[in-house]
């Protein structure tokens, strides 16, 4: 991840990056220890700035969450961003997944509060109304969803063996 954000340190307001021109030394010779700059090719693309690289990321969740083939996700990367590098596709696609990971556990867990803030609502209202076996499901659905409770209730032969006299 920080490979990909520090690749274009400089940039314009726009987000756009900023390349400064690296002359060389006319005080070294050019030879063996100092050779001559090569030539861009005319498709070089600069390294995408900060913000290129995060709507990059977005995309691939994107791509991923649509459960895109690979190769159809390597042909958008190279059409949209111009990437044709696998290395550099596979390094965006697997932020991308750990993101989504870090994304549905941290709404896993929103969610599972407000499941039990709600049922402990309701589990309020049913002990007010003296309804204590809703009260009582209330509660053992909160242990369940808390993780507190792992085991049936109920005997595996569902007649509640030993229980009855």
């Amino acid at each position: 991840m920080e490979e990909l954000r520090v690749a274009a340190p400089q940039q314009d307001d726009d987000g756009r990056p900023q390349w400064l021109p690296t002359p060389l030394d006319p005080s070294r010779p050019v030879g063996k220890g100092n050779p001559p700059r090569s030539r861009r090719s005319k498709n070089h693309r600069p390294r995408p700035s900060h913000m290129e690289v995060e709507q990059r990321i977005a995309e691939a969740q994107l791509w991923i969450a649509q459960r895109l083939p690979l190769a159809v996700m390597r042909e958008k990367a190279a059409q949209d961003w111009g990437v044709s590098n696998i290395k550099t596709v596979s390094r965006y696609l697997a932020i991308a997944r750990e993101r989504m990971v870090e994304e549905l556990i941290t709404d896993r867990r929103r969610h599972q509060a407000e499941q039990i803030f709600a049922l402990n609502e309701c589990a309020r209202r049913a002990m007010d109304a003296e309804q204590f076996s809703a009260a009582v499901g209330a509660f053992r659905v909160i242990a369940e969803i808390g993780g507190l409770l792992r085991a049936p209730i109920k005997a595996p032969d569902g007649h509640g063996a030993g229980l009855r006299g």
